[in-house]
């Protein structure tokens, strides 16, 4: 898949996985190939009752799908989901804000 995917933590199913070999795995296995496709840098998520929870890092480039954003910067294409924190320079519409 992408090259440019940077995820430095993955907290899943009560485990915290650092191998990028091991979270493209977890990714693909649970659906989430449209972060995959994304350009990201110093990532730390976390997969809880199947939604993506972005904690911190850039989200550079791609289309979030959905998920909750709790900090970071965001640059890509927001389809959606809910902001709660972190600075937005992407693009969107469907932008829930609860800060």
């Amino acid at each position: 898949m992408n090259s440019l995917l940077d995820i430095k933590e993955l907290q899943y199913d009560g485990k915290t996985y650092t191998s990028m070999n091991e979270i493209k795995g977890i990714l693909e296995v649970e659906g989430f190939i449209w972060l995959l496709k994304s350009e990201t840098h110093d990532a730390v998520i976390e997969i809880k009752n199947k939604t993506i929870i972005w904690k911190e890092g850039i989200f550079q480039y791609g289309n979030w799908e959905y998920g909750i954003f709790q900090n970071g910067g965001f640059y890509g294409d927001w389809i959606n989901g809910i902001w709660e924190d972190g600075y937005f320079k992407g693009k969107g519409e469907r932008l829930i804000m609860t800060s």
